[in-house]
């Protein structure tokens, strides 16, 4: 591999791991809330109506951290395509 190519693929690399950190980052900040929600909702006296509404949340925030999650596969898939010889990663 000649110096120009080897340039170009660690740029990649760079590219790829900097998205898969801001992806990581995103990521925990709907599983910190699930938490605290379910934190919440166990020891806080509160009616049922109250405790649905809470789970509620913390399913929306499920579905955003499902979505970051899938986010952060492609990237690993797209890498993994780069470096794998046309392999992509499925897991």
């Amino acid at each position: 591999m000649n110096s120009q190519n080897m340039e170009v693929a660690h740029n990649a690399d760079h590219a790829a791991s900097d998205a898969i950190l801001r992806i990581l980052h995103k990521t925990a900040q709907p599983l910190s809330t699930i938490q605290g929600i379910l934190e919440l909702t166990l020891t806080e006296a509160m009616t049922a109506e109250e405790k649905k509404a809470w789970l509620e949340q913390a399913v929306e925030q499920i579905t955003q951290a499902n979505s970051r999650f899938d986010q952060l596969r492609r990237v690993v898939e797209k890498q993994a395509g780069l470096y794998g010889e046309g392999r992509v990663l499925h897991v």
